[in-house]
């Protein structure tokens, strides 16, 4: 910022207040807290912009958030701009972010010059409480000599308004009795006129009635033509529709046809897989018996080998015992009678004996 500029807060505002003081540095970029030390210390020396804040707003400690600041400086800025009449172009929000140094100095002087010429802010104080707001072009109100100035003007335009009322009146006044004073021809004339233009009149609404008939009759027909079209299309989407459902029939005879064929093969394919199935099985069957009589006729084969051998056993045993009675005849002989009896009350005896034999063979063949 220039030096000229804060050198100029100083001369105005430096006049008024002493403390806190206008350095360079302060008034180079001012802070929130030192812009409400300086308002503060103005309303309490000079008494300028008294009342336009609470005694809670004048604590700088209950200032801190932003719309609060912002809306404590444009209270001053509205009260000193309806004050001078001047504009101000300095922003609250800029001045809160720490932007715009200049237009703050700007506002500082103008403050300094306010309490410098005793200028009073009561007014303003109530306007700004009031609600209102400043101009941001600064245009004063205006005084009261301007005030006559501008009744004087006013007044003169209305006392022209009422003249040319007055030669208006003045005017229809002389043209009524002319009227009046028409000859007669002309009111005859003029009912001539009347009559012409009632005809006219007349034959006007009875072509527009004609008209109207003949637009009516139009719609008619075009009415009458729609619904015969819509009839003609009716039909023939109908004949269209009955050749689609012919078709459609055809088409779902031929379809049910070909299922039919379908499944009447399918049928056959499963008879056939089924009678494959079951010459298979007989087939196992078959095979299964024919190993089962081959495991007979092989059981027959080993019985009748086993009974060959019983026998040719059978035949041998028999062959040693003849041999042995053909060799002691006089053994036999010699004995007593006692023991002949006792070997022809048992006849059986030699057959169970050879019937052990036999099971004694087996058993030791593996037969049994």
């Amino acid at each position: 910022m220039n030096e000229a500029v804060s050198r100029r807060t100083r001369e105005t505002l430096g006049q008024v207040i002493r403390k806190p003081p206008l350095t360079d540095a302060l008034l180079n970029k001012p802070p929130f807290r030192y812009l409400h030390d300086l308002i503060s210390e103005v309303i309490r020396v000079t008494g300028f912009l008294k009342g336009l804040y609470t005694d809670f707003e004048l604590k700088s400690d209950n200032v801190k958030d932003k719309d609060s600041k912002i809306n404590f400086l444009q209270k001053a800025i509205d009260a000193v701009v309806m004050v001078t009449g001047e504009p101000l172009s300095v922003k609250p929000a800029r001045v809160v972010a720490g932007h715009e140094p200049e237009k703050t100095n700007e506002f500082l002087q103008a403050i300094g010059k306010c309490c410098l010429n005793k200028l009073s802010s009561d007014a303003a104080v109530k306007r700004v409480l009031a609600g209102e707001k400043a101009d941001a072009k600064g245009k004063p109100p205006p005084s009261k000599p301007r005030d006559k100035e501008s009744r004087e003007p006013k007044a003169e335009e209305q006392k022209s308004h009422r003249d040319k009322e007055s030669r208006r009146d003045t005017e229809v006044k002389d043209r009524s009795p002319s009227r009046d004073r028409k000859p007669k021809g002309d009111s005859k004339d003029s009912r001539e006129r009347e009559k012409e233009r009632d005809k006219q009149k007349n034959n006007e609404e009875r072509h527009k009635e004609h008209e109207r008939d003949t637009s009516k009759e139009g719609e008619k027909q075009e009415r009458e033509r729609s619904k015969t079209r819509a009839t003609k299309q009716g039909r023939e989407a109908e004949k269209t529709k009955g050749k689609g459902d012919t078709e459609r029939g055809d088409d779902l005879g031929h379809e049910k046809g070909q299922e039919r064929e379908r499944r009447h093969e399918g049928g056959r394919e499963k008879d056939r897989l089924k009678g494959r199935d079951r010459d298979k099985a007989r087939d196992r069957e078959g095979e299964k018996d024919g190993e089962k009589d081959r495991e007979r006729g092989g059981d027959r084969d080993r019985q009748r080998d086993r009974e060959k051998k019983d026998g040719e056993l059978l035949r041998e045993h028999g062959k040693e015992r003849a041999e042995k009675k053909n060799e002691s005849p006089a053994k036999i002989l010699r004995q007593p009678s006692a023991k002949g009896s006792r070997h022809r009350s048992k006849p059986g005896g030699e057959g169970n004996h050879g019937e052990d034999i036999v099971i004694s063979i087996k058993y030791a063949a593996g037969l049994l």
